[in-house]
């Protein structure tokens, strides 16, 4: 996504992506030309334009706060989270595996809407402490009627809004994971057309906005729902596999080989960037490969790898599930990582060799 970098919290950066500054510019036109104006007559127009931008802005806020909820409990679970996006639709937490149980699936997906309410409600205490019938009241209420909008809406049972992946959830239990993501993204696709529908109504009828809103946030669920199945299967299929079952096995190299014996003998057939060596005192150390090209020719002789060894500060597991392990490469943004077991050297795992199997898993699917 192109977006801009706004902030961390957590440990969790924050973006902007660029449409959000359309719907910014609708919400606070909608609020300070229809909304507050209908309601409150007789205030200048920069008291209408200041609480249409105070709104929209808090509506994002809200929104940044109910993605934050999924992020903190997925965080707990022990689950990364990488980005939170804001966007035309609302946000999006970058979770970056599926949950590994029912439970903790259904923890994730209601912490958000949880949070909607919990602020709404603090709005509405908030509207019943201060009654005056003013355009601050207008601007709680607004804010109260977003965050309880936010979390009904959510709570709908179509994949991928939370209500979807509660649905998930619950019938993930009895049937598994895929079945469950399969039915619950049939919901979210039947929700999708229902909105559209909605939407072309709304255009029938002269309400334009609303309609080309509500067509556009149809279009976008339809295909939300579509990638997140499609991830899911990704998802399982890596999950069926281990790190050993792909992993390249290489038996280690003395310290004491020249580096143009290496290039010229060894390197050649590699197909690995990090290759490991064996130290005097037993230990494990690695080259990569790429940094032979930093050194001159002349020199490559009278050097040896154990000039250029290096300690790794990444490793996986053998018995690490291939998804998990795939991530952690993502996230870290590795191309290979060494596979270590009670200290004892196994292997190479290979990011694009992960790739591979799920490049012949799109075409088999297609």
């Amino acid at each position: 996504m192109n977006a801009i970098p706004l902030f961390k919290i957590f440990g969790i950066q924050v973006y902007i992506d660029y449409s959000w500054f359309i719907a910014f510019t609708l919400i606070t036109l909608t609020l300070s030309q229809g909304f507050y104006p209908t309601l409150y007559k007789n205030l200048s127009q920069i008291e209408y334009i200041l609480a249409g931008v105070v709104s929209a802005i808090m509506l994002f806020l809200s929104v940044l706060l109910h993605e934050l909820s999924h992020s903190l409990v997925a965080i707990k679970h022990g689950i990364p989270v990488r980005d939170i996006y804001l966007f035309i639709f609302g946000g999006v937490a970058m979770i970056e595996q599926e949950p590994d149980s029912p439970s903790t699936e259904f923890k994730i997906a209601i912490a958000g809407p949880l949070m909607s309410f919990f602020l709404a409600l603090i709005f509405f205490t908030a509207i019943s402490l201060y009654p005056i019938d003013d355009i601050f009241n207008g601007f709680l209420n607004y804010v109260f009627m977003v965050n309880f909008a936010l979390g009904a809406f959510n709570l709908v049972p179509a994949f991928p809004l939370d209500g979807g992946r509660i649905l998930r959830s619950i019938l993930w239990k009895k049937y598994g994971i895929l079945k469950a993501t399969e039915v619950a993204s049939k919901f979210g696709k039947y929700f999708g057309f229902m909105l559209i529908a909605f939407g072309i109504y709304y255009l029938f009828n002269g309400n334009l906005i609303n309609g080309f809103w509500l067509i556009f946030l149809g279009i976008f669920i339809i295909k939300a729902s579509k990638d997140a199945l499609f991830n899911t299967k990704l998802a399982v299929l890596l999950s069926k596999l281990k790190v050993f079952n792909i992993m390249h096995t290489i038996n280690p190299l003395d310290e004491n080989l020249s580096i143009l014996d290496f290039s010229m003998f060894y390197r050649p057939y590699l197909r690995t960037f990090l290759y490991p060596v064996l130290t005097s005192d037993g230990r494990i150390l690695f080259i990569d490969t790429r940094d032979l090209d930093k050194i001159p020719y002349f020199k490559q002789e009278e050097m040896t790898l154990k000039d250029i060894v290096k300690p790794i500060k990444y490793y996986v597991l053998p018995e690490e599930r291939l998804s998990k392990a795939y991530n952690f490469l993502k996230r870290n943004k590795l191309e290979e990582i060494p596979v270590i077991d009670n200290d004892t050297f196994l292997g190479i795992l290979r990011k694009s060799d992960i790739e591979a199997i799920l490049n012949r898993f799109i075409h088999e699917v297609n």
